[in-house]
């Protein structure tokens, strides 16, 4: 009986490892850095949304948290990555619950090209969205970031 116990007891564990986990997190540059590994396997610190709770008051301060508190702070954030070409800080505003590691793997590599354009023009509003126009005069390209607020944030959705 005993040896049953402990078989299972060893078993526990397996479905959580078997997840597509993607771990949000803050390198120790101050960038955002992201990973299938728990933040501390990688040196940094998890800034992942806590989980949603209905014992905490809307609006509430969410403490260790990285996050756009409005759609100005959004877009600015967005617009400083196209600045610095840097798709993990793309990523950084991204809510990412819903993907796999491949879906997330894919859409940080569909940033990284298009964050490597400039950026022409960012326009939208929360509940449309925001276009990003990228590129040179005669050669852009769109891009369609959904918004969605969650946990007191306003968080990007990855254009498809």
């Amino acid at each position: 009986m005993k040896r049953a116990i402990l078989f299972l007891l060893l078993l526990a564990p397996l479905p959580a490892l078997a997840q597509n986990v993607i771990h949000r997190c803050v390198g120790a540059d101050g960038n955002p850095v992201y990973s299938d590994q728990p933040c501390s396997a990688v040196g940094a610190t998890s800034i992942a949304p806590p989980p949603t709770s209905t014992t905490a008051a809307p609006g509430a301060p969410t403490t260790g948290m990285l996050c756009a508190k409005d759609l100005g702070e959004l877009r600015e954030g967005l617009a400083r990555a196209f600045a610095t070409h840097d798709a993990n800080r793309v990523g950084a505003l991204v809510l990412w619950s819903g993907y796999g590691s491949n879906g997330a793997v894919d859409s940080i590599q569909r940033l990284g090209a298009l964050v490597k354009q400039p950026l022409l023009s960012l326009q939208g509003d929360e509940s449309a969205g925001l276009e990003v126009v990228t590129g040179r005069t005669g050669q852009t390209q769109q891009a369609h970031f959904g918004v969605t607020r969650e946990s007191g944030c306003l968080w990007l959705r990855p254009p498809a």
